[in-house]
């Protein structure tokens, strides 16, 4: 049964349509974080020794187009939509949090907009308030065209620096998504702290200066 799924995973990785599948799934995640994008990339990279039709280069480039798509239809999303539509928008937690997100924005926009690419669910949110609160569209694109490429190269990297390590495929994808969800909880953990702290700092700042207001755009 395990030599069979082995066999299957192996067929499915090494599949034509397996980088369109990167392609779409990265999309979708960029606005819809329930699906995992970053898991793909790392179990691929992880049996790129084990199947000759995995191309890492290949499954790079449509992880980052996907990833920088789907960021874009969430900023879109946020810029149509805005942060006081719905009643959920408009309590006071949810509102301090999107003040302080737009606080970080106006202050650290490009660290915060590459370093979010790697909290699943918090580069939705930091994007959809982008968009909400009017960053330059063109600053928004390059900042997010670096970050999504940066994220594909660093799930890819991952998984591929595990390959090899165990001669079964599915403990040797199970190893690496162990790896990655390590290092991605000590990543998230010290994003979330920074951010907090920046947020922490730039809300201070700005109740003594309430003149200023976030880099946009008519």
């Amino acid at each position: 049964m395990l030599d069979f799924l082995e066999e299957l995973i192996l067929e499915a990785a090494g599949a034509w349509w397996m980088p369109l599948a990167v392609f779409l799934l990265s999309l979708i995640d960029g606005f819809f974080p329930v699906v995992p994008s970053e898991s793909l990339l790392v179990a691929l990279a992880a049996i790129a020794d084990q199947r000759e039709g995995i191309n890492l280069m290949q499954l790079f480039f449509m992880g980052w187009f996907g990833a920088f798509i789907g960021d874009q239809i969430a900023y879109w999303l946020g810029r149509t939509i805005g942060v006081t539509r719905f009643r959920w928008m408009r309590t006071r937690s949810v509102v301090r949090a999107i003040g302080g997100v737009k606080q970080t924005l106006r202050h650290s926009g490009a660290l915060v907009v590459i370093t979010a690419r790697h909290i699943p669910g918090g580069r939705v949110a930091v994007n959809f308030i982008a968009g909400a609160t009017h960053m330059k569209v063109a600053k928004f694109m390059i900042l997010d065209f670096i970050s999504a490429a940066i994220w594909a190269a660093y799930s890819l990297a991952i998984g591929y620096l595990t390959s090899g390590w165990l001669d079964n495929t599915i403990l040797q994808i199970a190893l690496a998504l162990v790896l990655a969800a390590i290092l991605g909880w000590i990543i998230d953990r010290g994003i979330k702290k920074f951010m907090r702290n920046r947020m922490d700092k730039h809300l201070d700042q700005d109740a003594d200066n309430p003149e200023t207001s976030l880099d946009s755009e008519p």
